[in-house]
């Protein structure tokens, strides 16, 4: 790390517009709530994203010399907007922060808070140039990650940036690295926009979402029996209408619910691609049809709700409806068919104690973790039952699953899969036409801060997985050998070995030579050219495509390029070709298909031995 030199103090002195008033003690902070002379203010009622639990300030942890500084300066932040225009550097930032933010800038100044106490500071005015060159190594000796680090700088620097609105005894200088810049304490910028949430791994993600799909084939027999109003029964549905629900279960309408709710949630998050907030603030209505065949769902965001630079807590309607699939509507339709709450997962239904009356406030992280973990369980258990053990749900090898991590898994799946098939029979294809090409852009779907790197991270697994094959078996053939040498060469120059910036995946993800997609079903890479792509035929020139569809390769195509892994696979082909037409049970019309079959895989071979290329 940069040592920090001691220069000469440079301070700006922050220019006095008279201090704002201090409210009264009992004065409220939070309506009904927190008074402003509490020693600790739940700020969570300020804040309408339902994931918001436990957003507490607690100001026992500052000195008691600076606590009410500090205390006035957490008010200002939350009923004031933040003067940024001081700041002479480029930063994003909003001049109004949510409460969430609120709690996150308290969490990052407590170690400030603790360095005051350390240093027996009896006022933040008297901290100088030298203090907090001081404070800046401590920051930079801390054992955390350097975005914590640039966190906890600009937490003071906000307390900077209000100084002017502070009693004078609260004022700070301007902070050094404000004005020199906080390379000198932080080092490069190592910040990466890679999404470090690791995906659910492919096989538990299509085992679970297999089972959501077959408990909510039971949601109709469920709902007529234990939807809210209805008249308290005992008796089990008719087993006729049951796929696979047990009786035992079926028959218990706090654990039918449970499970009805769990598997609504885990397929309305996944297939859409919401963000937890997101999709537990969906209410009734929120599903509408929309032609051709698919759905849209209207809804709130909170990430991105800012207006005039203040963020909205409450969010904002989204501009653009998510795009939905059958099985999503079906699942919001379980869901307004169990109860007769405004939002469409009620925190009542995932709690497996007795039934409390349904209200509005969604499920906790616990309780929907403690759902989806017993609908794992039911479904192993009834998996043994049936005697399909190898339909069972195994464990993630990177942990519990959650709707962050389900967000995640389907960006994932739209870029390594691409038009391929997923858990029995939900196409993907359809989805990734929906979020990448419907309703003009990616942004429809909430997924482009996913999207880009995801895509770019596909595109470096396939080329450097080439590169590896190509080592060790350097034979291409197909009308596009060349493009797919030449790309990659061109990834083992440029990319091979390193960690994507932004910037990188950004480039990789722009350049049209690099566009290669490993195809295992159609034994073939796509070296994707619009133009050339058979694919795409018949694909409006208003919509313009960035990926092919692997389903619909035609051999004609200019794009197709085989490795030697490839011609493998189509060697062990032709052997169960032969055999099968060899086998006295093929009957007779079929031997015809096989063997012309057989004939075009073994010519690909011959032609790929004869080192056929462009």
């Amino acid at each position: 790390m940069t040592a920090i030199p001691a220069r000469a103090p440079a301070p700006t002195r922050p220019t006095a517009v008279g201090a704002l008033p201090i409210p009264k003690a009992t004065a409220s902070v939070v309506p009904d709530g927190s008074a402003y002379g509490d020693a600790i203010w739940d700020v969570t009622p300020l804040s309408g994203r339902p994931t918001a639990r436990w957003l507490t300030i607690d100001f026992s942890r500052a000195p008691e010399p600076v606590r009410e500084s500090l205390r006035h300066f957490i008010y200002l932040v939350l009923t004031t907007d933040t003067p940024i225009g001081a700041l002479e550097r480029p930063v994003s930032t909003r001049a109004r922060l949510t409460p969430t933010s609120v709690k996150a800038l308290w969490e990052d100044l407590r170690p400030f808070l603790d360095w005051l106490d350390e240093r027996g500071t009896q006022r933040i005015s008297d901290l100088d140039e030298h203090d907090l060159r001081d404070y800046a190594r401590t920051v930079q000796d801390a054992p955390v990650t350097q975005p914590t680090r640039g966190r906890r700088l600009f937490a003071v620097t906000r307390l900077w940036l209000h100084a002017p609105y502070l009693r004078p005894e609260a004022r700070l200088i301007q902070p050094f690295w404000e004005r020199d810049g906080v390379a000198e304490i932080l080092g490069p910028n190592q910040w990466s926009p890679e999404n470090k949430t690791p995906p659910i791994h492919p096989a538990t993600m299509s085992a679970l979402l297999v089972w959501c799909l077959r408990i909510l084939e039971d949601a109709p027999a469920v709902t007529a029996q234990h939807a809210i109003g209805t008249a308290p029964t005992t008796a089990a549905p008719d087993d006729k209408a049951l796929a696979w629900l047990d009786p035992a279960t079926a028959s218990n309408p706090r654990r039918s619910r449970q499970l009805l709710s769990a598997a609504s949630l885990i397929v309305t998050a996944y297939l859409t691609g919401m963000r937890a907030d997101e999709v537990l603030a969906l209410r009734r209505g929120c599903c509408t049809p929309a032609a051709p065949g698919g759905f849209t769902i209207h809804g709130r965001t909170f990430k991105s709700a800012v207006v005039n630079g203040r963020a909205v807590a409450e969010g904002l309607e989204r501009e653009h409806p998510w795009v939905a699939i059958k099985p999503v509507a079906d699942a919001i339709a379980t869901m307004e068919d169990l109860h007769d709450s405004s939002l469409i997962f009620p925190a009542s239904l995932f709690r497996r104690t007795r039934q409390t009356p349904v209200n509005d406030t969604p499920p906790a992280s616990n309780a929907r973790g403690v759902a989806i973990e017993a609908l794992i369980g039911w479904a192993n258990t009834r998996a043994t039952q049936l005697g399909r053990d190898h339909e069972a749900i195994p464990e993630d090898p990177d942990g519990t699953v959650s709707l962050r991590r389900l967000r995640r898994t389907l960006a994932w799946f739209i870029y390594r899969r691409p038009r391929g098939r997923v858990a029995l029979g939900i196409q993907y294809g359809h989805l990734h036409a929906a979020t990448t090409d419907g309703y003009g852009s990616r942004t429809s779907v909430g997924l482009r801060d996913l999207f880009p790197m995801e895509e770019a991270l596909a595109l470096s697994e396939t080329l450097a997985q080439a590169a590896t094959t190509l080592e060790a078996q350097p034979t291409v053939s197909g009308p596009a050998a060349s493009r797919y040498r030449a790309a990659v060469a061109q990834y083992t120059a440029r990319y091979a070995g390193v960690s994507l910036t932004a910037r990188q995946a950004a480039e990789m993800a722009r350049n049209p030579a690099m566009r290669i997609y490993d195809s295992p079903g159609q034994v073939l890479a796509c070296c994707f050219d619009p133009a050339k792509a058979l694919c795409r035929r018949g694909t409006p020139a208003s919509q313009p495509t960035s990926t092919p569809d692997l389903t619909a390769c035609d051999a004609r195509c200019a794009n197709i390029a085989r490795t030697d892994a490839h011609i493998d696979t189509l060697r062990r082909d032709v052997d169960r070709l032969h055999d099968e037409i060899a086998a006295p049970t093929t009957p007779e019309p079929l031997r015809p298909r096989l063997s012309l079959r057989a004939e075009r895989h073994q010519a690909l071979i011959d032609a790929h031995q004869a080192g056929a290329h462009e």
